[in-house]
């Protein structure tokens, strides 16, 4: 999802240059109109939310984990810091304002998310690679305890 200030102008040249579909933007003016339970449904409806105000985003981060989605938030500026906080991980830049890097959980070194892929790859070979010498331990220890049971 795209949760930005920006107007529906920029956003649909930003989402057009990258890829994404853009056909159906909800407008921050739509959004202060709706009830939580009308957002709730809104939030599932539409994938791109322009002209938000801090308040905007925060609502749609909070319908959203309502609706049981685990909700990371990119953002750099003081209008992301409510959102940052709401979302289950805050994700902020070094680059970014004092207030969005002290909201935000994981700070990125580069203004990338790759780093993440990269992160989320190294974590799972560690992973496989800490289940392989439990299992050779595990494994080594049980032929020792064997051996003095057999002695």
């Amino acid at each position: 999802k795209v949760l930005t200030g920006d107007n529906e102008f920029v956003t649909q040249k930003v989402c057009r240059e990258i890829g994404l579909n853009y056909d159906q933007i909800l407008l921050g003016g739509v959004i202060e109109t709706l009830t939580d339970q009308q957002l709730k449904r809104a939030v599932e409806q539409y994938h791109i939310f322009a002209k938000l105000s801090p308040v905007h985003k925060e609502r749609i981060v909070e319908q959203l984990k309502a609706n049981g989605h685990v909700v990371g938030f990119l953002g750099d500026g003081i209008n992301d810091a409510a959102a940052i906080r709401a979302a289950d991980i805050g994700i902020s830049v070094d680059t970014a304002v004092d207030i969005a890097k002290e909201s935000a959980d994981l700070i990125l070194l580069e203004k990338s998310l790759m780093v993440l892929e990269k992160g989320v790859i190294e974590g799972r070979r560690t992973f496989a690679n800490m289940l392989k010498y439990i299992k050779m331990t595990a494994s080594s220890n049980f032929g020792n305890v064997f051996s003095v049971l057999i002695a």
